[in-house]
């Protein structure tokens, strides 16, 4: 059975814990003040600043102590950093939700609707242009009503905004970027699979004299494997000329197989005729060096390797 009289531990709320912890913090701070007094009167007994501190001993404390009450009560640097970095979390989420998302990914048309009703920036023109100055003196009015009462500075709800705008301009121009660069990659493998496409069927339609031309029978030597790699043909490369398009070549292919594949091209340049100028030419440039693919290894004969499988 339970003793009635037997007392519990009062639960402490965290504004007392938070203030229990700030007079400790006060308390190991005004000690330090004390013991530095001391230090500084056993060094300068004979000066006039010992005097001073003789006759008024309190003097620097008294200054100091209101210090070091602001910072560990009213305002200490880890407090004040906590609520900055939870405002700037706070902000940051409420922009992304007022604001127009790129990436949003809607199950329902009123879900779409509804991001495309928001508001956007305008990331091909600067922050400080129109329309940007006008939807940055809307989200910093939204911003100030979402934080009534947190003393925010003017200044700092601004930098919220623009550090989003800057974020969404980056993130806009590298979707730019990347997307010119998968359009680049798209349109060379496009190219290089048509091209593929085409060396087989000169090569059937020519058999006879590209083998006859070769002295030997050179079925199935021309795969996805063993074909040279294009640079990109959007005037961004070096490799690019206005003449033609430079070709990487594999340093495992020999002389002969690389005399084999110029037959080829040049029959695929003759079976089109006129409607050759559809093509770049394509001469042989920089060697890349790699191991002989596995496909390569196993089906091609010994003298189309530079140095063996």
């Amino acid at each position: 059975m339970s003793n009635q009289n037997e007392s519990y531990p009062t639960r402490r709320t965290p504004a007392e814990r938070e203030m229990t912890n700030s007079l400790a913090i006060l308390h190991r701070d005004m000690t330090t003040v004390m013991k530095d007094v001391a230090d500084i009167k056993a060094k300068t007994s004979n000066t006039p600043v010992s005097a001073v501190l003789q006759s008024q001993p309190m003097a620097l404390v008294h200054a100091v102590a209101p210090v070091s009450m602001e910072m560990n009560v009213a305002g200490s640097p880890t407090m004040a950093s906590d609520a900055k970095s939870v405002n700037k979390t706070k902000a940051y989420r409420l922009l992304w939700e007022h604001l127009w998302d790129p990436k949003f990914k809607p199950k329902h048309l009123a879900e779409i609707q509804a991001n495309n009703g928001k508001p956007r920036w305008n990331t091909v023109v600067n922050f400080n242009q129109s329309p940007n100055t006008e939807l940055t003196e809307n989200l910093v009015a939204y911003l100030e009503r979402n934080f009534v009462g947190a003393e925010l500075r003017k200044s700092d709800v601004r930098d919220f905004v623009y550090t989003n705008f800057t974020s969404r301009k980056r993130a806009a121009n590298k979707s730019q970027a990347k997307k010119k660069s998968d359009n680049a990659c798209n349109r060379r493998s496009s190219c290089e699979k048509e091209h593929l496409k085409r060396c087989k069927t000169a090569y059937q339609s020519n058999k006879t004299a590209i083998d006859d031309e070769m002295k030997r029978d050179c079925s199935g030597l021309i795969i996805e494997e063993a074909m040279s790699v294009g640079e990109s043909d959007d005037g961004t490369s070096p490799h690019v000329s206005y003449s033609g398009l430079r070709l990487c070549c594999p340093d495992w292919r020999s002389d002969e197989y690389n005399h084999f594949i110029t037959l080829v091209d040049n029959k695929v340049v003759a079976d089109l005729g006129l409607n050759s100028h559809q093509l770049l030419s394509r001469t042989f440039g920089e060697t890349v060096e790699g191991p002989v693919p596995d496909a390569i290894a196993s089906q091609f004969s010994q003298w189309a390797l530079r140095n063996g499988p």
